[in-house]
C-alpha cells in the first residue's frame, strides 16, 4: 500500500477538523470460483493497526477531532448489473473510538460475508485497545 493523500479540513466554525488519509493498492483480493473476493488475513490487519497508530502518533499539535483512513484495494470486480466495485476499509477515530466500514462486492456479500463481518469485529477490537 502507499499512501495516496493526507489533508485535514476545519469546520467554518473552527471547532472540528476531520484528518483524512487515502491509501491505495492493497492487495487483498484473490480470484474466487465466480469473481474476485477478499482475502483478510491476520498480517493484514497487523499492518493496518501499524498504519493507523503510526497515523495517530503524527497528528500535529492541533490534534483533528476525527482521523478518517481510506485503504483502497487493488483491483476491482463487476456487480450483477456490471457497475465497477473497488473492495475499500475505512476506518474512523473519533474522541478515541473507533469504526469501520467495507466497500465490498454483491459477491463478496453472498460467499464472504461471514469472514468480512469476524474480520471486522476483530479488527475493532484491535483498534480499540491500541
Amino acid at each position: 500500500m502507499k499512501i495516496l493523500f493526507d489533508e485535514t479540513h476545519t469546520s467554518n466554525d473552527g471547532k472540528h477538523s476531520s484528518r483524512n488519509i487515502w491509501y491505495g493498492y492493497a492487495d487483498i483480493s484473490v480470484d474466487g470460483e465466480y469473481g474476485k473476493t477478499l482475502e483478510l488475513s491476520e498480517d493484514f490487519m497487523d499492518n493496518l493497526c501499524e498504519l493507523i497508530k503510526k497515523d495517530l502518533s503524527t497528528n500535529k499539535a492541533d490534534s483533528p477531532t476525527e482521523t478518517n483512513w481510506y485503504f483502497y484495494g487493488s483491483t476491482v470486480t463487476q456487480d450483477a448489473i456490471g457497475d465497477t466495485i473497488r473492495p475499500t476499509i475505512m476506518v474512523r477515530e473519533r474522541s478515541n473510538e473507533f469504526v469501520t466500514n467495507m466497500n465490498i462486492s454483491d459477491y463478496d456479500f453472498a460467499v464472504n460475508m461471514d469472514a468480512i463481518l469476524l474480520f471486522k469485529g476483530n479488527f475493532e477490537k484491535r483498534l480499540a485497545g491500541h
